[in-house]
């Protein structure tokens, strides 16, 4: 989900205590290496906090942003520091209960919901900071509960950088980066993992729970090597709790930025449904020709052709031009607009779920600024994601399955937030071998998204039943999914993405789920070596998690 509102401050225990509220607070411990990462407690900090059932706060922190998602766990632990979150693995572990990890909340899945376990929270641990790695290098750290708007506003007013990370503001980083991260900046700067160096992990291996650094410098081959690989997108949750991550030689934000939104009203467009196949196939090819590693100049644009539900009105086109010289971007705007007779009109801005007129087709407007702009995580609701990678334009049957459901009625169903978001993607992102990282996609020049947004709990199966009779009737050509491409099928799509989780793809104990080819591809068989090597007890699992070799 491509989504300030930072969640700040954690309670003293004393004035919780003097609340009455059902706390525990635990004794902070030594902070693990201190010297070396800048993980000291601040002056005063009580020590990680545990919210039980009865507490205020135990709703709130059981659930996080998709509200389909609701579980009743033994307690919340709040880790506010290294040896805390070794203490709340161990003690987990030694009550028999299961650990899951929340950073900013914003699975899409149930995977963190654990009715029954322990909930350890990193929300409170958001230091953006210069410090050194293991090596005594100097990096940016980046704690797990750092959302992105943190990362952006530290890295930005501190030290004149930004980490090529997503839009969506409260999105945490504990998750997002492990999953191979991307956003506005990536096809510029690539994806948030081709930048990181290092992963700090609370690892169970061999019996021992511990803080377990991983560098991409650490021997070739190593445990180490393989567990900080792991982390380059073999996604969260598999293999402990990341504490932090490591950046060395962020790129610099532009000064100024350009952003253009314009629309073409469904009124019109129905009327030449010609116009809706002309604007996918134009989209489509301008991507598949302007995607490639060496791509010269536009590397520099992002844009976002968000295809929505026609009750909602408008089909919607975003994009981000770094440059002074508009020319490219009013090339690419033509482009688009080529051989269509329905006119784009001079459209809104979305801006965390309002909507503001430009006076024209663009508008420049300072980095950060622009930056806020687009902080569209949007309202709390009930949710349902699918996710596809393409590797070239669209075939006739995608755009005609996609025309099919997008102007396609359910009585008693309201489909207003119901979408297709179409990402550019590739340029600096597809410079990177399949296997460098743990994300395979290296060659995609779009990557998609299917939502829909509801907010009566009645309607769960009525929206998850049409997204996925549009998923599957969009890839009927390749069985319903976006097949991964290989030596012997060179197909338009090449899986999904796994920080798009989507059950629908499998799950572990099913005796043969497809998310394990269509996230990690290749890279699959090398990940079950880490997670046997690094979790043989599979402590932390999920219902897509890795599955170690038998």
């Amino acid at each position: 989900m491509d989504h300030e509102v930072s969640r700040r401050g954690l309670l003293g225990a004393a004035g919780a205590v003097a609340a009455g509220a059902s706390i525990t607070a635990l004794a902070p411990g030594r902070a693990w290496a201190a010297a070396a990462t800048g993980d000291a407690a601040a002056p005063g900090d009580p020590g990680d906090l545990r919210v039980l059932p009865g507490d205020g706060r135990y709703e709130t922190l059981s659930q996080g942003f998709n509200q389909r998602w609701t579980s009743e766990p033994r307690y919340i632990q709040l880790i506010a520091h290294d040896a805390g979150a070794v203490s709340a693995v161990r003690e987990a572990l030694d009550r028999g209960l299961r650990p899951t990890v929340r950073s900013g909340g914003h699975c899409y899945e149930d995977f963190v919901e654990n009715t029954g376990g322990a909930i350890l929270d990193l929300s409170t641990r958001k230091g953006v900071y210069r410090t050194k790695d293991k090596y005594g290098a100097t990096t940016y750290c980046v704690e797990a509960g750092a959302t992105n708007w943190d990362v952006y506003t530290q890295l930005f007013r501190r030290y004149d950088v930004t980490l090529p990370a997503g839009s969506c503001y409260s999105v945490g980083a504990g998750g997002h980066i492990c999953g191979g991260g991307y956003g506005v900046l990536s096809r510029r700067d690539g994806l948030t993992v081709d930048h990181l160096v290092q992963v700090d992990v609370v690892t169970v291996r061999g019996g021992r729970v511990e803080v377990t650094s991983a560098h991409r410098s650490d021997e070739a081959g190593s445990a180490t090597a393989e567990l900080f690989w792991a982390h380059t997108g073999g996604g969260g949750g598999n293999f402990g709790v990341v504490l932090r991550y490591y950046f060395a030689e962020l790129p610099k934000p532009p000064a100024r930025v350009w952003l253009s939104s314009i629309a073409w009203p469904w009124a019109d467009i129905l009327k030449k449904p010609e116009d809706f196949s002309r604007l996918m196939k134009n989209f489509g090819e301008f991507f598949a020709a302007h995607s490639s590693a060496r791509e010269p100049v536009y590397h520099r644009l992002f844009s976002i052709l968000k295809l929505t539900h026609r009750t909602n009105g408008n089909i919607a086109l975003f994009s981000q031009w770094v440059g002074e010289d508009t020319g490219p971007l009013d090339e690419f705007l033509a482009a688009i607009e080529s051989g269509l007779d329905t006119p784009a009109t001079v459209q809104l801005a979305e801006a965390g779920g309002l909507f503001l007129p430009y006076p024209d087709r663009r508008r420049q407007m300072p980095w950060l600024q622009a930056t806020q702009t687009l902080n569209g995580s949007g309202a709390n609701q009930r949710g349902k994601y699918k996710s596809a990678y393409h590797r070239k334009p669209f075939s006739d049957e995608n755009i005609a399955a996609t025309w099919t459901w997008l102007t396609r009625d359910v009585p008693g169903l309201d489909l207003t937030q119901t979408l297709v978001q179409i990402d550019s993607y590739g340029c600096r992102i597809n410079a990177v071998d399949p296997c460098t990282t743990a994300v395979p996609q290296r060659d995609s020049c779009m990557k998609l998204q299917y939502q829909t947004y509801w907010t009566v709990p009645a309607q769960d199966e009525a929206h998850l039943e049409f997204l996925r009779g549009f998923y599957q009737d969009v890839y009927r050509e390749t069985g319903g999914v976006p097949e991964i491409s290989d030596a012997t099928r060179d197909l338009g799509t090449d899986g999904a993405y796994v920080n798009y989780p989507d059950v629908d793809l499998g799950i572990a104990t099913d005796p043969a789920p497809s998310y394990p080819r269509l996230y990690y591809k290749e890279n699959y068989p090398r990940l079950q070596q880490v997670k046997r090597d690094w979790d043989r007890g599979n402590v932390f699992h999920h219902k897509q998690s890795i599955v170690a070799p038998a």
